[in-house]
């Protein structure tokens, strides 16, 4: 998991965020419901720090590749307050083709190779044909005195 953004106690309410609001993470069900109970994320369409009233931006990636955000602010009874993104931002999944289309590729040189390769047997066939025909012709015409 690599980390976008870490100021003050981030990391303290990362895995809690990430259990809590996205059922994921390094924390089961079990562990979840013991070791975070100091808070219940608010779970916000866009997480936007309000810095009037001190709120801290923390974002990070998860195992799966997504983005998850979420701010962290103490209220006046200085209880933990978090708004959590409701969705991870996951990247499409890319279909690698790359494989495929190596192999099109050399399957394709090869087949037109072979077509050419066949064309030209079959033009130089033709050709002699010809010319050998046009040998025996030339023969049955020419009288030979002996």
């Amino acid at each position: 998991m690599k980390e976008i953004t870490c100021s003050d106690r981030c990391p303290e309410f990362k895995e809690c965020v990430q259990c809590q609001q996205y059922k994921t993470g390094p924390l089961n069900s079990e562990e979840c419901a013991t070791q975070c109970t100091k808070f219940v994320p608010i779970p916000v369409e866009e997480v936007v720090a309000d810095e009037n009233n001190n709120e801290i931006l923390c974002a990070y990636y998860d195992e799966d590749e997504c983005r998850f955000t979420y701010v962290y602010y103490f209220d006046v009874d200085n209880t933990i307050k978090i708004r959590a993104q409701q969705e991870r931002e996951c990247p499409s999944k890319v279909i690698v083709y790359a494989p495929g289309i190596v192999l099109g590729v050399i399957a394709a040189v090869v087949l037109i190779g072979m077509a050419i390769l066949l064309l030209w047997k079959l033009l130089t066939t033709i050709h002699d044909r010809r010319e050998f025909a046009k040998f025996e012709k030339e023969k049955m015409m020419a009288k030979w005195e002996t």
